[in-house]
């Protein structure tokens, strides 16, 4: 969770089953609400909550938080030989995701 706070995210998201006595318990000594009940969202038919845990705006914005990360993306033509070929060649650029 901390390297999603640098990353800069604004919330957490999970689901996990309603009946999930340990996981919600978990989940809730960390910060997170329930949001939502999910009915028959798993293929079993069991319902599942929804649980978010916002992340306020002055951990976004404390010294030495790293912001955001810029990621590259890389073409793989099959052959096994990357080198060189980044996505800029298909119209990607960096920082893109």
């Amino acid at each position: 969770m901390e390297a999603m706070k640098l990353d800069g995210v604004e919330e957490i998201t999970l689901e996990t089953e309603h009946d999930n006595a340990p996981a919600l318990s978990l989940y809730e000594s960390l910060g997170f609400i329930r949001e939502k009940r999910l009915y028959r969202f798993y293929l079993n038919g069991k319902d599942a909550f929804r649980l978010v845990l916002g992340v306020p705006v002055s951990e976004l914005e404390r010294p030495g938080a790293l912001g955001p990360r810029r990621y590259r993306a890389i073409v793989v033509d099959g052959d096994g030989d990357d080198e060189g070929e980044e996505g800029e060649e298909d119209g990607i650029e960096d920082g893109g995701c």
